[in-house]
């Protein structure tokens, strides 16, 4: 641990409040927000209406007070398999909202507290906020959270109890319910809107299953959860806080070749914003697992913002759960003895443990395990996979899923905790008992503190922990972003930016631009011929060949009709392949899309031998989108440009290609300009950089001592 971390600053905000709205449906008036009730607009009460029978528990807090809670017992009857374990779903604990909270019933009293919090410090919000490792990690840093929302009860009945503040149980798709109940709390601006849109779609596995879906014709191109990020950008417009902070997993760079978060970035341009992106890693953070997360800020200009730096020393498994009593499977004691912690990770996580229950601790209640599966733990060495399994105990493919089981090593780093933990925990056997990690130990190595507890029934708790940000690496950025906040705005002269770029080069173009006979058809179909001509072709090879096409085959339609000779055609440019791909195109069209050429990025991509290139090429020269053009051309001019090496990654060049486009975006005039660019000047070798008429902005062409 680094030697700081015991003494790191400590939010000066304590004793938050909260309350919460559930789900119910009606016609009578909302009694906080005098509204009409919809489905996010329920009885404004949390844990008032559980069973007679519930067990009374204690609920350890943050702010030195123990709150009551309720502890409910669900269990099915018991399978009859030898290799199976017995059903239990556990506790479905219920926790109250904050002791602190404000009536939700009396509304200005909602309101008065909002005012008062607001005058404290800087004030957030948190969108998508699951249990509230992101928001905890804001409050740490100084950050108030007014309020939380999120789709899940479970998780918005975590986010009240243990953050405190407001919370809006409801569906983000449409932000206009969250906006009104807003306006109604008196919350009207903040400083800070934070979240993380949700993830799945913007997994691999998710694209390329999207992609084919659209294929087959079996969906659209627009995934909703894809979408949550337009009603992110909502709230921020409406609201206009000084930063935003979006998380999300590393994947979102790469969705769509990046599409979803330059669309971002560029929305929250067009906002008077200047948003940076960067992928931080959990552990350089003081988290111990192997977890990477994307994070985009976004502040006004002036601002001054560094990411935050990383720590030296690697936490490790031991360092965050050594100090837990030993237990085996199918643990269900909500709360056991305790000895003390040992290490600097473990006396952080417990500091704020009240002093009449430092003796306990809770939520350290484990899975059942199969008799197969105790067989093949007990084999396992530390660190070991499940490779290593005899045959017999190999019930999947070993080739395919070498790493079915993994037990953790005391040493080493957690594989990243993740919301699949609800379902199994294959991934995290425990480093030295022959289970699989406890809800608190999960909890532990998300860095979540001891007085944390989470709602509902076990698998929720799992749920909700492989779901949020972990803590520690939340509250690093959050200082980041408090700092920058609070300080003077920079001063001086501002550096070069896109703007200029984009000013130079146009100029230069203006009396440079090559004369090609498809750049004078403003016609999707037109360009995409020509794109499907240029594919590793020189543009003189590819005119008379373009020009006879758009005589034969004006439309797909022509193309479909005049298949033969538009084969004939396009013999000269070689690569047989491409005359069939080109006919294949418009039957497609014909068959799937009236004979016109879609104006969406998926459909286009979705057509035979359409990447990624040409479909931007379509948007941009076609529809007029603004949207980057990526090949070798341009990445040879951002590179060298930005400074970067052969391995940056494709959607880091996208947005370098962005923030170089200047207030009006990459559009038709940027991307010809920087195509004629790389033809003509930056070329691929002997760069012409004295006749380059960017060479001010560019890395590579300053002297060595001024970059």
């Amino acid at each position: 641990m680094p030697p700081d971390m015991g003494n790191r600053p400590r939010n000066h905000r304590r004793g938050r409040s909260g309350g919460t709205f559930r789900a119910a449906t009606g016609s009578e008036s909302c009694p906080a927000c005098q509204f009409r009730l919809a489905a996010s607009c329920p009885p404004l009460t949390m844990g008032s209406s559980h069973a007679a029978t519930s067990t009374p528990a204690v609920l350890p807090s943050q702010r030195g007070r123990r709150l009551p809670v309720t502890e409910t017992a669900t269990a099915g009857a018991a399978r009859t398999s030898p290799m199976a374990v017995s059903f239990h779903r556990g506790h479905d604990l219920k926790l109250p909202p904050h002791f602190e909270a404000p009536d939700p019933l009396d509304l200005p009293a909602v309101r008065r507290w909002v005012r008062e919090e607001s005058a404290r410090g800087l004030t957030a919000l948190d969108l998508f906020c699951g249990a509230g490792g992101l928001s905890l990690g804001l409050e740490n840093a100084g950050f108030g959270v007014l309020a939380g929302a999120d789709s899940n009860a479970a998780s918005i009945q975590t986010h009240v109890a243990n953050i405190g503040g407001l919370g809006y149980h409801g569906d983000l798709s449409d932000p206009e319910d969250f906006l009104d109940h807003l306006r109604a709390w008196g919350i009207r601006k903040v400083d800070l809107i934070a979240g993380g849109v949700p993830c799945q779609p913007f997994s691999r596995a998710g694209q390329s299953k999207l992609r084919s879906l659209v294929g087959a014709g079996q969906r659209s191109g627009d995934d909703p959860r894809a979408g949550m990020w337009r009603s992110f950008i909502t709230v921020v417009e409406r609201l206009k806080p000084r930063a935003v902070l979006l998380e999300n997993v590393p994947d979102l760079a790469a969705w769509d070749d990046g599409a979803i978060v330059v669309g971002f970035c560029e929305s929250l341009r067009d906002l008077g914003y200047k948003p940076e992106t960067a992928i931080l890693h959990a552990y350089e953070h003081g988290v111990p697992q192997h977890r990477s997360r994307l994070f985009i800020v976004a502040l006004k200009p002036g601002a001054r913002f560094q990411w935050p730096r990383r720590q030296d020393k690697q936490p490790t498994v031991r360092q965050a759960v050594g100090d837990l009593p030993e237990v085996g499977p199918a643990q269900r004691d909500e709360q056991l003895k305790y000895g003390g912690p040992r290490t600097n990770l473990q006396r952080l996580l417990r500091a704020e443990v009240p002093s009449d229950e430092r003796a306990v601790v809770y939520d350290h209640i484990t899975r059942d395990v199969r008799d197969d599966d105790a067989e093949a733990f007990a084999l396992l060495p530390e660190g070991g996979t499940y490779a290593q399994l005899p045959r017999r105990l190999q019930r999947y493919r070993a080739d395919i899923f070498s790493d079915k089981y993994k037990r953790l090593e005391w040493n080493g780093l957690s594989r990243s905790i993740t919301a699949h933990l609800a379902k199994d925990g294959y991934w995290y056997i425990h480093p030295a008992q022959d289970r699989t990690l406890s809800v608190r130990e999960a909890a532990r190595i998300q860095t979540f503190p001891d007085w944390f507890r989470f709602a509902g029934q076990p698998s929720l708790r799992y749920r909700q922990i492989g779901n949020a940000v972990p803590v520690l690496l939340a509250e690093s950025i959050a200082n980041s972003l408090h700092l920058a906040l609070t300080l003077p705005p920079k001063r001086g002269r501002p550096r070069l930016n896109g703007q200029g770029f984009r000013q130079d080069l146009l100029t230069w173009h203006a009396d440079n631009s090559r004369d090609f006979p498809w750049r004078d058809h403003v016609d999707p179909w037109h360009v995409l011929m020509a794109e499907v001509c240029l594919h590793r072709t020189r543009a003189d090879q590819a005119r008379p060949v373009y020009e006879a096409l758009a005589e034969l085959a004006p439309t797909p339609a022509d193309m479909v009709r005049n298949a033969r000779k538009a084969r004939t055609a396009m013999r000269s440019l070689g690569l047989r392949w491409r005359a069939e791909n080109m006919v294949k195109i418009a039957r497609a069209l014909v068959k799937e899309h009236n004979g016109e050429v879609p104006a969406d990025s998926l459909a286009l991509r979705s057509l035979p031998g359409v990447g990624d290139y040409v479909a931007n090429a379509v948007l941009t020269f076609g529809f007029g989108r603004r949207t980057v053009i990526v090949d070798t051309n341009t990445e040879r001019i951002v590179g060298r440009v930005r400074g970067r090496d052969e391995k940056t990654m494709r959607w880091q060049l996208r947005l370098d290609l962005h923030a170089l486009a200047g207030r009006e975006g990459p559009d038709a005039a940027f991307n010809y300009a920087l195509l004629d660019l790389g033809g003509t000047v930056c070329r691929v070798s002997a760069p012409l950089c004295d006749d380059c008429p960017v060479r001010r902005h560019c890395a590579a062409h300053r002297p060595a001592a001024a970059r």
